[in-house]
């Protein structure tokens, strides 16, 4: 029995001795020893950090892909909780792991290291596919007709960029699409999900956001020569305090969205690291200096004020106060002030700023050619797929597309995109519909995180690659608290249980799964 039917069956047969039994097992061996779940993943990263420390971080080349797969393998079915929780920790490092490999190896235009994340994501396959016929119920169906929009623009974009090229897009588009229908589905054990992903963001935000700030005061080597290799102008100079924290991630932007989902979750957690990895994060996050994660960070908040339980606004208002308090200290750094207050001077003055320019004159330029576009460019046009579309393996015209907005119409085009937003929209205002679920704070941050994603499209596009995952994964976790809060209301919460059995074994409820 998987996670996913857990609780049907349980609603049924109530949840015997042998079950707790099991449970326990699960977190420990035979004698009291860490169970093989527990310990797959530290190993995993023990095992990544000693070729690094030796000077031989090359073999991480092929260590590193097939390590996360098996680790992927044994924790999908077995243990979905930390398989969530590994995955995130996966989109967290595998940049950072990867300009190690080059700057001890040597520089490579493309990496198979950084396909780990999107393979290990499409293990969730291997449940969904198990569970397809849940998919007809009102909670989940949204979830097909973006899937089939996706593959629409997959089948095109194979005839215009190539199968390589359409491939990796299509992973871009669809691993965050379906690693938050994983969770979605395993909602009889979202305390336990719930309870591994917060762990994880705590931690993970004090690990790239405390980076984030070596990175910027003491800029490491190997970050450098990334920066030159690469040839990012727009992240300012590979030298201390003249570069845009990226802190573990590719670039700034996408690290900036990161940190403030994670932000956003932090009023749900507990424990003495939670102020530590927010005032790290909101350091980096400043540092980062992208305008539009600061004001998706002010959009969290308002958003948290609005639909929090109103006995959990002082706390949040309290963790406001505190990281504010907390980023004063760096804000006492003249060269820091002056390069944070320069860049928030500009939302004053917008019409004078470059990039607010280009944007504009992008979404003029190019807003005809989107709308118009009918058959879509396909899969493989646009990003860094374009990679795989060149000899020299640099990118492409068109790597660089500003606008999320105008991306889906033109990349999916008419019939992909119609799929897509019908579904976004379904899921969305299922989310935002409360069913008489119990309040749940951490589903409002699940919620507000997910919104904040999706609101930042109009400056990129937010829904894939690990801002979609952002996005997509906070959905689900949302629409597994409401579907666990309401099953609680029927007296008949889910225990967890870690078995697996074919999907025909499971039993439904119409009463959950519809609300």
């Amino acid at each position: 029995m998987t996670f996913a039917t857990a609780g049907f069956e349980q609603s049924h047969h109530g949840v015997g001795h042998h079950g707790a039994a099991h449970h326990d097992a699960g977190h420990h061996g035979m004698g009291g020893l860490p169970s093989l779940n527990r310990m797959a993943a530290p190993v995993f990263w023990f095992l990544v950090a000693v070729p690094v420390l030796m000077g031989k971080a090359g073999v991480l080349e092929i260590v590193f892909p097939i390590g996360a797969l098996a680790v992927g393998a044994l924790l999908v079915t077995r243990d979905p909780a930390r398989f969530a929780a590994f995955t995130w920790w996966l989109w967290f490092l595998t940049p950072e792991v990867r300009r190690l490999v080059d700057y001890q190896s040597g520089w490579s235009v493309i990496s198979p290291i950084m396909v780990t994340p999107f393979v290990v994501g499409a293990m969730s396959w291997l449940v969904i596919a198990q569970y397809l016929p849940m998919l007809r119920y009102r909670a989940f169906f949204g979830f097909v007709p973006v899937m089939l929009g996706i593959s629409y623009a997959y089948v095109n974009g194979i005839t215009q960029a190539g199968v390589a090229a359409a491939t990796f897009a299509l992973l871009n588009w669809l691993i965050p699409v379906t690693l938050g229908l994983y969770v979605a589905l395993h909602w009889p054990i979202y305390p336990q999900m719930r309870d591994a992903v917060l762990r994880a963001f705590v931690l993970g935000l004090a690990l790239v956001g405390g980076y984030g700030l070596i990175q910027y005061f003491l800029m490491p080597a190997w970050d450098a020569r990334w920066l030159l290799n690469v040839g990012m102008t727009n992240q300012g100079l590979p030298l201390p305090m003249q570069v845009r924290v990226f802190s573990t991630m590719n670039s700034s932007g996408p690290l900036a969205f990161l940190l403030v989902t994670g932000l956003a979750l932090l009023p749900a957690a507990r424990g003495v690291l939670v102020p530590v990895a927010g005032a790290l994060a909101l350091g980096s996050l400043l540092l980062s200096l992208v305008r539009a994660a600061w004001l998706a960070g002010l959009f969290s908040f308002t958003w948290l004020m609005l639909t929090m339980p109103g006995r959990h606004r002082m706390r949040l208002i309290a963790v406001g106060v505190g990281l504010v308090l907390c980023s004063l200290p760096l804000l006492s750094v003249p060269k820091v002030n002056q390069a944070i207050v320069s860049r928030f001077d500009t939302l004053n003055s917008m019409e004078s700023d470059r990039s607010f320019q280009d944007r504009q004159e992008f979404y003029v330029t190019f807003l005809f050619y989107a709308m118009t576009e009918v058959r879509g460019a396909g899969l493989g046009t646009i990003d860094t797929a374009t990679k795989l579309t060149n000899e020299d393996g640099h990118l492409g015209i068109l790597a660089n597309f500003d606008s999320g907005i105008l991306r889906v119409p033109y990349e999916l085009g008419w019939p992909g995109a119609l799929g897509y937003v019908a579904g976004l929209i379904a899921l969305t205002a299922g989310m935002l519909r409360r069913g008489g679920a119990p309040p749940d704070p951490f589903a409002r941050c699940a919620e507000t995180a997910a919104l904040t994603m999706l609101g930042c499209m109009v400056f990129e596009h937010t829904l894939v690659k690990v801002t979609g995952v952002g996005f997509w994964f906070f959905l689900g976790m949302a629409m597994a608290a409401k579907n666990y809060g309401l099953a609680s209301l029927q007296g008949a919460a889910p225990a967890p249980v870690h078995e697996f059995v074919p999907a025909h074994h499971f039993q439904e409820d119409k009463q959950w799964t519809e609300a």
